[in-house]
Order: C-alpha cells, then structure tokens, then sequence
C-alpha cells in the first residue's frame, strides 16, 4: 500500500509527533524530522554505543580478514 504524504506524516500510537531541526549544508537547507519510540527500552545514549560497538567490530573484521602481502 502506497502511503500519502500526509499519512505518512501522522504519527503512529507507538510515535510521538517529530521534532525537527534545520540543517545548511552548502547552499543546500535540510529540514529533518526525528522521531522516537515511546516504547523503546534503550536510550539515545545506549543506541549510539551499540551503533558505534557495531561499526568498530565490523571493521575489525574486515581488517583481520584481510591478509597483508609482503612486497
């Protein structure tokens, strides 16, 4: 199902309504909408630990995966 604009603007009943901030990069302005759960278990905080946890052990997967030739 294709959702309008509109519809896909109105929060669910997990949602709250988004806060936005604007953002100019160059000569390009964003408007950005956050939304959070209201049901989540973790916070801000703890989500970005885990997001960055996750990223730093990805690479040092790639890194360890990878074999270095000896020239």
């Amino acid at each position: 199902m294709i959702k309008t604009q509109q519809q896909a603007q109105q929060p669910t009943q997990h949602q709250q309504q988004p806060q936005y901030f604007r953002k100019r990069i160059g000569s390009t302005n964003y408007k950005v909408a956050v939304y959070s759960s209201t049901t989540s278990k973790e916070s801000i905080e703890d989500k970005i630990l885990r997001l960055a946890n996750n990223d730093i052990a990805d690479i040092t997967k790639i890194a360890t995966s990878k074999k270095v030739v000896g020239l």
